[in-house]
């Protein structure tokens, strides 16, 4: 659970701007009314007094905060430590000690005051609140650090009782490396801790490796924290601090709405771990993992979790739940439907028409006899014991390294090969060809003999049934590489699967009982009344009934007309509206407004509204924020449902990732722990992959 900030609300204390200073000795004033008189060698002595103790009662973290203001000399020995200061964000101008700069540029609880007002600058960015925020908590949180308040520094050594003093640290322009070791030494060092402990030289281009190497090389004498600490009050730090990080985000829900979306993972010795995240177009959160070691992985079990996770993101804030096809995922959210019937269920497009594509193929045998022949061909290649030969002796086959695996392997398989035909064929016509083909492959994978991959690539009718297979398949594909991605799309599925299916129409001219067959496939895995969410996004989406847009030919011959005009799509939206909306008058509302919309009345007839509708600088939820101000509710319902997620995979994290975190979970944390280090380590990446904004 996040936890706030005692200084988060702003009190009403005084503004020194224009107050009158006691006099001041000739030379000690640094600042007047309109101009700005610094002398850079005092402040420098003031900053070495500093360190030297002469501010001792201060916070551990005053040299931190120092650098957001321009520091002057001191007002005299009547006011202590005292510094007139100029804030460099709000340009006025102060007296006081660090205490001071530390309330104007943190704030302080509501009804306390330190004589000085919260910055005005400061308040109004969140990023900049967040940055100063955690420059302070970075050294308040020091393992080695107590707060000056409650210990004395050693004017002398320049030690707390705990370690080296923090002054010692920030020391500006004048910061030198006392290491004795030089940089090479260093870097070795470096090297052989990641070697030694297994841990992947890719964390070298991580963001919060340059963060922990920079905050290292400005504390003097910093020593590693210990492994008890780590784990217990580091790590429950480390996690409040996500959370705060995360808040901006979370504060969307309400307006926006969220998928619950949930993956699987399923380990080499078939132990199966399930996350969930919570997901719309402004980022992605992961919530929490359940483990199946212990549980029976059923309907039920996945059913009450998944309640659990409703009601921890807030089940008004819940608009669809998106898993696999799976039949334990579908059940268990059938059963959560009963509980809240306004939440949708909206299986993985990713993986809908990756099953599609299967039973396409399943269900064509020349298909499947033409693909497990090209991957045949491709596996020979690849695993034979003279590879590296017939690379050097055509080096163009080398493209058959990039074959893929899963989704994209079908397309790119048989993509490829057509790619390398010419150079295939000359490869088995060569002298060579005959003494390869003589020797055995290096894997058991690579089922063909030489003989049959020379008979299908000098084959025409194999080459003819690849181009008719592609025929096929790349529609599919190129609607998987769609929904495999960010941003608002969920009001662009029906009509992509509709121009998907015309594309292979176009494609199979001639072979209508082939294109019959692949369109009931695709109707047994897909069809607008399984997801009337986005038939309602659908709908919803202004471009669909711009005038220019309708008079763009579609794929197959298939005559474009708005949503409204669409039985399956208008009807499967009504649907959607009366269960977001259960109560009559509300959905009534909502259908009025709508209807004003499809017929383009009041603001949504604005000439403005109707050229952003095919703006491509103007997303769809751009649009109903500028033009959906008549029509409160059918905007606030737009917005909920534009913002959704359609598919699982464009979020999920690369699973070999957890493999440290699932092995400690069982092995060396409790639970508690390893959630913990599961819910940070998961948040930073999508942090620092940019899947999260908080703006």
């Amino acid at each position: 659970m996040s936890h706030s900030s005692p200084f988060d609300e702003e009190h009403t204390g005084i503004n020194d701007e224009g107050m009158e200073f006691p006099a001041i000795a000739d030379g000690h004033f640094v600042f007047e009314k309109d101009s700005l008189i610094y002398n850079e060698e005092d402040q420098v002595r003031d900053e070495l007094e500093a360190q030297l103790g002469e501010e001792s009662q201060s916070d551990v973290s005053a040299t931190v905060l120092w650098k957001h203001v321009i520091k002057g000399k001191k007002c005299g020995n009547a006011h202590g430590g005292s510094h007139v200061f100029k804030c460099k964000h709000c340009q006025k101008i102060y007296h006081g000690t660090y205490t001071r700069v530390y309330a104007h540029l943190m704030g302080h609880k509501k009804g306390e005051s330190k004589g000085i007002g919260y910055c005005s600058i400061v308040k109004a960015d969140k990023n900049l609140q967040m940055q100063i925020k955690r420059e302070v908590e970075q050294v308040e949180s020091s393992p080695n650090i107590v707060p000056l308040k409650k210990s004395k520094l050693n004017t002398n050594s320049g030690m707390t009782s705990q370690g080296p003093s923090v002054a010692l640290s920030y020391v500006g322009p004048f910061e030198k490396d006392y290491s004795t070791q030089d940089r090479d030494d260093v870097d070795s060092k470096v090297i052989r801790c990641l070697c030694a402990n297994g841990i992947p030289l890719s964390v070298l281009r991580s963001p919060y490796w340059e963060e922990m190497v920079s905050a290292i090389s400005k504390e003097l004498g910093y020593k590693s924290p210990s492994y008890e600490r780590a784990q217990t009050v580091l790590l429950e730090n480390e996690r409040d601090r996500v959370e705060r990080e995360l808040e901006d985000f979370k504060q969307k829900w309400p307006q926006y709405g969220v998928s619950v979306v949930s993956n699987g993972w399923t380990d080499v010795k078939n132990q199966s771990l399930i996350n969930f995240l919570a997901s719309n177009q402004f980022g992605s959160i992961f919530l929490h993992a359940l483990d199946f070691l212990l549980v029976e992985k059923s309907h039920k079990s996945i059913h009450d979790y998944m309640l659990e996770v409703i009601e921890k993101v807030g089940p008004y804030n819940v608009v669809q739940l998106i898993t696999d096809n799976a039949t334990d995922c579908r059940a268990a959210s059938e059963e959560v439907a009963k509980t809240y019937p306004y939440i949708f269920w909206t299986p993985c497009m990713v993986h809908t028409l990756n099953l599609i594509l299967k039973d396409c193929i399943n269900a064509l045998p020349w298909l499947k006899q033409t693909y497990t022949t090209a991957k045949g061909i491709v596996k020979y290649i690849l695993y034979h014991s003279q590879t590296v030969e017939i690379f050097q002796s055509y080096p163009m086959l080398e493209l058959l390294k990039v074959a893929a695996r899963g989704c994209a392997s079908h397309y790119i398989t048989l993509h490829l090969l057509l790619d390398v035909r010419e150079t295939l064929r000359a490869a088995v016509i060569s002298d060579q060809w005959e003494r390869w083909a003589g020797f055995p492959n290096l894997d058991e994978k690579a089922k063909l003999p030489g003989d049959t991959v020379k008979a299908a690539v000098l084959s025409d009718n194999f080459w003819e049934a690849v181009q008719l297979a592609l025929s096929i398949i790349k529609p599919i594909y190129k609607m998987i590489k769609f929904t495999d991605q960010d941003g608002p799309l969920i009001g662009e599925v029906c009509e992509r699967m509709d121009n998907m299916l015309g594309e292979i129409k176009d494609n199979l001219r001639g072979e209508e009982d082939t294109f019959m067959l692949v369109r009931e496939k695709v109707f047994l895995r897909w069809n607008k009344a399984s997801v009337p969410l986005q038939c309602l996004a659908c709908a919803l989406t202004p471009k669909y009934y711009d005038e220019e847009y309708l008079q763009i030919p579609s794929p197959g011959g298939r005559k474009r007309c708005p949503p409204d005009q669409d039985d399956d799509t208008f009807e499967a939206a009504m649907t959607a509206i009366f269960k977001m909306h259960p109560n009559v008058d509300q959905a009534d509302t909502v259908r009025v407004q709508f209807l004003s919309f499809v017929e383009k009345k009041g603001k949504f007839s604005s000439a403005t509204a109707k050229r952003d509708a095919r703006n491509p600088k103007i997303n769809v939820l751009q649009w109903w924020k500028f033009h959906g101000g008549d029509t409160k509710e059918l905007r606030d319902m737009a917005f909920r449902v534009l913002a959704q997620s359609i598919s699982t995979s464009s979020i999920e994290r690369p699973w070999s990732t957890y493999s440290y975190i699932y092995n400690a979970k069982h092995n060396r944390l409790n639970p508690s722990r390893a959630d913990d280090l599961m819910y940070i380590h998961s948040n930073l990446r999508l942090l620092s992959r940019g899947r999260i904004c908080a703006s």
